[in-house]
């Protein structure tokens, strides 16, 4: 029989702090670093469920192939199961940085126009506080807000690449070049 004791508290409590710092801290490192790639990935969230749905269908198969990769493959080529596993958490991780801004939003506070980064810490933390809920907190609520959030990275990124690409040239015709008239030259 399991017993409750100190030791066991403190390992839950010192986990689920970890969590919360890592995940926080994660949020305020996107936004400082690509503040306007977390400001469009704030817009995606007018979509939650699309941007869900997206990002479940994104990140389930990678993680799913990296696994089967880290069973089959040689020790010297694990690196490639744990690329594909952690590049899809880390896109989520990005992206959800925008959600931790947008829920800031909704929290304004004095001072937020001059420090921008304490609407991401304010959201982050109301975020990562629905972590605690047992059960649903972690089995849940994280996966699906990761999810979200690649699902958000996945349409910024899409959108922006199609802002950068070049205007497409203009239609012309395959007609010959018809070249200028020559003026009559008269010898004099």
């Amino acid at each position: 029989m399991d017993y409750i004791t100190t030791a066991n508290v403190q390992l839950w409590f010192f986990l689920t702090l970890g969590f919360f710092l890592v995940f926080l801290s994660h949020w305020l490192v996107a936004s400082s670093l690509f503040p306007d790639y977390v400001a469009q990935c704030s817009d995606q969230y007018r979509r939650p469920v699309v941007i869900t749905l997206l990002g479940l269908l994104a990140m389930v198969v990678p993680i799913a192939l990296g696994i089967t990769l880290l069973n089959i493959l040689p020790a010297a080529l694990k690196w490639t199961g744990l690329v594909m596993i952690f590049a899809p958490i880390l896109g989520g991780l990005l992206g959800t940085a925008g959600l931790a801004r947008r829920i800031g939003l909704g929290l304004p506070a004095p001072g937020d126009e001059a420090q921008p980064w304490k609407q991401v810490l304010r959201g982050g933390t109301a975020l990562a506080l629905t972590f605690l809920l047992p059960i649903l907190g972690q089995l849940l609520a994280i996966p699906l807000i990761l999810s979200s959030g690649l699902g958000a990275s996945l349409l910024t990124w899409s959108a922006r690449r199609r802002a950068q690409r070049p205007p497409a040239l203009p239609e012309t015709s395959h007609a010959a070049p018809t070249l200028p008239a020559l003026p009559n030259q008269v010898p004099s």
